[in-house]
């Protein structure tokens, strides 16, 4: 009879935990985010139940940040002031849409809780709100779509074959027209001219002048036609002969 009480005390004191800690992460939210020049994003914090929040910094904080093809990209955060981040993300694609989250994050009274947002790395781009954003609504570009780059490949000198493919199988329902915007770039802007070699259901290969070997650049490709919707797909690659990239999520 003890160890059985013992163990619903357990499971109560779990339950108070875990809710607890969900409404946490609704009560504190990112209330704005800007981009900077350099690569620098500014993440302010708020908490609906405390304005005088701050944050402790332990330096046990993490954070992840995908493209809009949802491949990780190369990120270090900071504690810029009482309720700020300083997220610095030094390979960005111009104009490119990224999603980020923070894990381990000390505000006020929260302990270890999870933020999350997104931001465009445009000049003078920011966003204000006033609450969570949720994965997929209206104010969160980044999960409007199924679609992701499954794999590239870089090849002959100026060819880059991108496969697509959709995490709830219906890739086979993309539709090319051809009045896509393909823009390649790199850090700094450059635009380079970009010529389509095929398009195969869900693949297509692009021939792109002028890049110089073993530098990366970003690739933008827009008003794909999926399941009667107009996608952008931003991905970035190395411009080096036998280059490859496969992201986890493909089979």
């Amino acid at each position: 009879m003890f160890k059985q009480m013992s163990a619903l005390i357990v499971c109560i004191c779990l339950i108070f935990i875990m809710a607890g800690s969900a409404l946490a992460s609704q009560n504190v939210y990112v209330e704005e985010v800007k981009f900077r020049e350099g690569g620098i994003v500014e993440i302010d914090l708020e908490d609906k139940t405390d304005k005088d929040a701050q944050i402790v910094w332990t330096k046990q904080e993490t954070v992840s940040v995908r493209d809009a093809s949802g491949r990780e990209v190369k990120a270090e955060l900071r504690k810029h002031d009482d309720d700020t981040f300083f997220l610095t993300v030094p390979d960005f694609l111009l104009d490119g849409r990224y999603s980020f989250s923070v894990d381990n994050v000390n505000y006020g009274r929260h302990s270890k809780i999870r933020v999350t947002s997104y931001f465009i790395a445009s000049p003078q781009w920011k966003a204000e709100y006033d609450g969570p954003v949720a994965p997929g609504s209206s104010s969160d570009p980044i999960g409007k779509t199924t679609l992701y780059v499954g794999e590239m490949e870089f090849k002959n000198g100026n060819e880059l074959e991108i496969d697509i493919d959709d995490a709830v199988g219906h890739d086979n329902e993309i539709t090319w027209d051809g009045k896509e915007k393909i823009v390649v770039a790199d850090k700094d802007g450059k635009t380079y001219p970009v010529r389509v070699k095929k398009y195969d259901n869900d693949e297509i290969e692009l021939l792109i002048d002028g890049l110089a070997s073993g530098a990366k650049y970003g690739v933008e490709i827009r008003g794909i036609l999926y399941r009667g919707e107009k996608v952008t797909l931003v991905a970035e690659f190395e411009a080096t002969g036998g280059w490859e990239y496969k992201d986890p999520r493909k089979k």
